[in-house]
């Protein structure tokens, strides 16, 4: 799954790339995987992306379920800045992703809570690995849980902005 308002262009960006260049790749090892686009104010190009195995949701009100049911997040973003919300979010459900180092910028890592891809090859080979293997799965799942309640829970926040301000 992927998430993201499509007023921010490198949304639409990161879509098409995966929809165009990744998932086929992906379709080659798993056919019946789906890859879910959930986001508010999708471009026709974005609902053009659209088929049997692209589902184009639009705004959800409630993203829990697609979190929690989905295997793999994919954030292949190829420009863009700041610490990025798809990804701490995915990380607080325990979600395992494949992102770029674009989608990784800003994140406080001890133990790697994703795995990094740039070339289309090599993140379609990741995101299967991933879908396919326990281990790794549950090894990025527990990594990303952990590296939230670390460095980004309201209670570590507040230990921060406490020794900021004292």
């Amino acid at each position: 799954m992927f998430i993201g308002s499509f007023l921010h262009p490198p949304n639409i960006d990161a879509v098409n790339w995966f929809v165009n260049e990744i998932f086929p790749v992906i379709l080659e090892k798993i056919p019946e995987v789906k890859f879910y686009i959930i986001g508010s104010e999708p471009t026709n190009e974005v609902k053009q992306l659209a088929s049997d195995n692209v589902i184009v949701t639009g705004f959800v009100e409630d993203v829990s379920p697609y979190f929690e049911n989905s295997k793999v997040f994919v954030s292949p973003l190829r420009y863009g800045a700041g610490l990025k919300g798809k990804i701490g979010q995915s990380m607080s459900f325990g979600l395992p992703i494949v992102t770029t180092t674009i989608g990784a910028e800003g994140f406080i890592v001890e133990e790697t809570p994703f795995i990094i891809s740039d070339e289309p090859e090599e993140f379609a080979k990741n995101v299967v690995k991933l879908y396919n293997n326990k281990s790794v799965w549950e090894k990025l799942s527990n990594a990303g849980i952990n590296t939230i309640k670390k460095h980004y829970s309201p209670e570590s926040v507040a230990v921060t902005l406490n020794n900021i301000f004292k």
